[in-house]
């Protein structure tokens, strides 16, 4: 009969448990990284406590499903390592379990957000209407420049692979470029998403890295919001 742990020891096994899915799984590292935005954007938004709390609630759904997913996954691994198509039902049923809590995250982010991001949202475009349309198509071109000239610096090719994602610069440039055209913000967001899913396909697609990708993202926003500052007096 094994031995029954103290509560001080079963909390160390847990944090273990945490700590080596955190170093192992990746998608349980970009949870983290999401939960933690999301919690920061809360509290810099001025969320009221019951919020906050509700996007604890939910962030914290999400990252234990993750974890659930994770351990079930493993141990069906070590049970079976050749392919069953019951052990393939209980691994898509606990991946769907997973979907299902992410989905529901993004919608109730998307119900507390909205009332905190609308009026800045609003106020921030009208501060843009005076740009003129031609700004954003050169913004884009300028865009699709600097992805040359550093693909050209890193010896890349500019369609596949390289340093950065030259069509996720393109990508969140023209999302950008979205918010100021639209004056929506439920237009904007869905820009942002094609964008994401741009910027996703590379990374599935094995073009590019999570890294590429994310530089790639940085250099069409920052291009465009220069633009949209310096160039406009």
């Amino acid at each position: 009969m094994s031995k029954t742990r103290s509560f001080t020891e079963s909390v160390d096994l847990a944090i273990q448990g945490i700590v080596s899915a955190f170093k192992k799984e990746r998608n349980f590292r970009l949870d983290i990284l999401f939960a933690g935005i999301v919690i920061l954007c809360g509290i810099i938004l001025n969320f009221t406590r019951v919020e906050l709390a509700i996007l604890f609630f939910v962030v914290t759904l999400v990252l234990s499903a993750e974890l659930f997913n994770t351990a079930i996954e493993k141990l069906l691994d070590v049970v079976n390592d050749n392919f069953d198509p019951r052990i393939k039902f209980v691994k898509d049923v606990s991946a769907g379990a997973v979907l299902i809590a992410v989905i529901s995250s993004v919608v109730i982010g998307y119900l507390i957000f909205y009332p905190h991001l609308e009026i800045p949202f609003k106020l921030t475009v009208r501060a843009l209407r005076s740009i003129p349309y031609h700004l954003i198509v050169a913004g884009i071109i300028l865009v699709i420049i600097a992805v040359i000239i550093i693909k050209s610096w890193a010896g890349d090719k500019f369609l596949r692979g390289g340093i950065v994602s030259g069509h996720s610069a393109v990508a969140f440039s023209i999302a950008i470029a979205i918010v100021y055209l639209s004056n929506s913000l439920a237009v904007s967001i869905l820009g942002f998403i094609l964008a994401i899913m741009v910027a996703q396909s590379r990374v599935e697609g094995k073009i590019h890295s999570i890294r590429e990708v994310i530089l790639g993202s940085f250099l069409g926003i920052i291009v465009m919001l220069t633009i949209f500052k310096f160039l406009l007096r």
